[in-house]
């Protein structure tokens, strides 16, 4: 619709110049192009005259023209945009990988937690005692023990017997 009125505009001014110029000035064409446009002059002003066509194509370019402008204002924001979504989503990679190294160090921390845990869970030292009888002697045996970690020393004493074992513990659940 623009375009049309832009044409229209473009006719309506080149008739006012060939009606004025008809009636005050004469008109000599100095020169005929092969494309069909004209070197006029009207006066003591030397003009081009035009075909409607060329007009037409004219007006179609400059339109062209501004559409192809906005599409690069277009794409230069958009591009525009992309740069600060790149920077944005590097910042946010840059914190992730920070915080992966953060999480990291916790768990080798909790790792160390365990392992001093499990080492304070088994006692390093402890105290074994017990009662029973052995054999066809009916008095009774007294049992002791030490241990330190995980290796162990009996003793064992009776009226008429007494010895000593040594052993370790071994965990099956």
């Amino acid at each position: 619709m623009r375009v049309r009125s832009i044409f229209l505009l473009v006719c309506f001014w080149m008739l006012l110049i060939v009606t004025q110029s008809q009636a005050q000035e004469p008109c000599q064409v100095l020169e005929t192009y092969p494309d069909g446009s004209s070197l006029v002059k009207i006066g003591n002003k030397t003009m081009l005259a035009i075909t409607v066509e060329m007009a037409r194509e004219s007006l179609k370019l400059k339109s062209d023209l501004l559409a192809a402008q906005k599409q690069i204002v277009l794409k230069d924001s958009l591009l525009t945009k992309y740069d600060v979504v790149k920077a944005w989503y590097d910042t946010t990679l840059s914190q992730q990988k920070q915080y992966i190294a953060e999480l990291e160090k916790v768990l080798d921390g909790y790792k160390g937690l365990l392992r001093d845990y499990k080492k304070l869970k088994e006692p390093w030292l402890t105290f074994d005692g017990g009662l029973g009888a052995t054999g066809d002697d009916k008095s009774p045996a007294v049992m002791m023990g030490i241990g330190i970690r995980r290796i162990r020393a009996w003793g064992f004493m009776q009226e008429r017997n007494s010895g000593i074992l040594v052993g370790t513990t071994f965990r099956l659940f």
